[in-house]
């Protein structure tokens, strides 16, 4: 099965029910919170030093991945205990250096987001950004019990390079997981999206959202004050 493929398949798999209102789609949710917790792969001693640059003839999406991983697991693999506070800082440096989240938000949106006011689309990210952080925070810490096998480049176009590795989970199972990198604004390599289990996040995110506009007669501030109240109450759990 290619890549493409897997994308596609997991559109299948998302359309049509919110995550933001249903139990059924949070489980989902909560079966690709580890999946996220690798997307943001950084250190947080590494914050301030920008997204990884390719050594000469090494593939630069390649590298990227391959710091993330390596990076999770040091940060949140350890045995120290970290609180959800910390583990949240944490979290939302990688995804600063290493995720291109203004990319996947927007894409989350598709026609919407065109048509939603400057300030809107910036509210928005804001919320959206912070609620990432504050939702996978937890399953974050959990990520220590993942190993990861090598990285190989698996397809590529003009506009995204899609990188493969395997995660071996606790019970001894292998999981394929697919990371697409593309080029940010500023010319660095960013991580895109992320497919495991033949599920795409950021088509699970469109899923969610454009469900959540359905539902509210297309009002974009619908989204957005549903989006702050699921941050209040994953800020409100321990």
């Amino acid at each position: 099965m290619t890549c493409r493929t897997a994308v596609h398949r997991s559109t299948r798999h998302a359309a049509g029910a919110a995550v933001i209102a249903k139990p059924a789609r949070r489980r989902r949710r909560a079966g690709l919170g580890w999946l996220v917790g690798t997307v943001a792969a950084l250190g947080v001693g590494l914050i301030g030093l920008g997204a990884a640059r390719a050594a000469p003839g090494e593939d630069p999406a390649q590298r990227v991945v391959d710091a993330a991983l390596h990076d999770t697991l040091q940060v949140f693999g350890g045995q120290a205990a970290l609180s959800r506070e910390e583990a949240t800082v944490r979290l939302r440096g990688l995804l600063d250096h290493y995720v291109d989240l203004p990319r996947v938000g927007r894409d989350s949106l598709g026609a919407h987001w065109r048509r939603a006011s400057s300030e809107q689309q910036a509210a928005f990210l804001a919320v959206f950004e912070r609620f990432l952080c504050v939702g996978y925070s937890g399953s974050a810490m959990r990520v220590g019990a993942l190993r990861f096998g090598p990285t190989a480049v698996v397809d590529r176009d003009a506009s995204v390079t899609v990188v493969r590795t395997d995660a071996q989970l606790s019970d001894g199972s292998a999981q394929p997981v697919l990371f697409m990198v593309g080029r940010s604004n500023d010319g660095s390599y960013r991580i895109t999206d992320v497919v495991a289990a033949a599920i795409s996040m950021s088509r699970l995110f469109s899923a969610d959202f454009v469900a959540v506009l359905h539902n509210n007669g297309g009002q974009f501030d619908a989204l957005i004050d549903a989006l702050t109240n699921k941050l209040a109450t994953a800020n409100a759990t321990p």
